[in-house]
């Protein structure tokens, strides 16, 4: 698998480890995806059966030219190789190839991005899909863990415990999926037979601003009375508003539960 030292990475190599794979998960270092030469190289020594495609350049990446080469090129590269050696592969993307206008959104939406990011990872899909018809494009939305602060996360908590005000959007939905949950998700899509893209996300569409209450008050994070609400709207970038998806199909096919935030907070007692 590529990217098991990323948010997602990191909980998925566990379960595939429990589920009997043999894991090969090289570092940057070991294998730089946007080099076509490097990948093919590995995968002619590991020769694997499956891939799973966590690597990405997240939504903190400012440069646009690293974006492309990791989103883009590499995931080419990656589905490219596992065409050509007949390797199963599951491709992680996420919601936000969308535009946020159109909601709930179906698996077989087209891509509308909105900023740099979005653009590079649909892309990535419009690559993924060209150079391997049979992989699965899983669009997963914002990932949790109800037992370690994501960065994000982490920067508000810092700042409420410094006293700092932090806004958080009413106006931005999204449908928040726990990493447990989409780890598990990915491990099973390795054995299931579909192709294209894949909405794996919570069933539960909140606002940021619920959403990020929801967290703070389960970690208990002081000064939360200085959380204030802001508006996604007012900003100059734009960013899309409501990535509400339809999961129907993935709760269809998988075993793995797709539950919401709520419910996977209640299931934490």
């Amino acid at each position: 698998m590529f990217g098991g030292g990323g948010w997602v990475g990191h909980a998925l190599l566990p379960v595939l480890d429990r589920a009997g794979h043999r894991v090969v998960a090289p570092r940057h270092g070991d294998c730089d995806i946007a080099d076509a030469g490097a990948v093919d190289r590995l995968f002619d020594v590991a020769r694997p059966d499956a891939v799973v495609n966590a690597a990405a350049a997240n939504t903190r990446t400012v440069d646009e030219t690293v974006l492309h080469a990791v989103n883009v090129d590499g995931a080419r590269n990656i589905a490219a190789a596992s065409a050509r050696t007949r390797a199963r592969l599951v491709h992680v993307s996420t919601d936000l190839v969308l535009d946020g206008r159109s909601p709930p959104y179906r698996d077989d939406a087209p891509a509308c991005p909105v900023n740099a990011y979005g653009r590079s990872k649909a892309a990535g899909e419009r690559a993924v899909l060209a150079a391997c018809p049979g992989a699965v494009v899983v669009r997963a939305s914002h990932v949790f863990d109800i037992d370690a602060p994501d960065a994000s996360l982490l920067g508000f908590m810092t700042r409420l415990a410094a006293g700092e005000p932090c806004g958080l959007f009413v106006d931005e939905f999204r449908c928040p999926i726990a990493r447990t949950t989409l780890a598990a998700a990915l491990a099973e899509l390795v054995a299931v037979n579909v192709a294209g893209t894949l909405n794996v996300a919570g069933t539960e569409r909140l606002s940021r601003f619920d959403y990020g209450t929801l967290l703070l008050d389960h970690f208990r994070v002081p000064n939360r009375d200085r959380v204030e609400r802001a508006r996604a709207a007012d900003l100059a970038e734009p960013r899309p508003l409501d990535l509400a998806l339809d999961v129907s199909k993935a709760r269809a096919i998988l075993r793995t539960p797709l539950v919401g935030v709520r419910e996977a907070l209640g299931r934490a007692g």
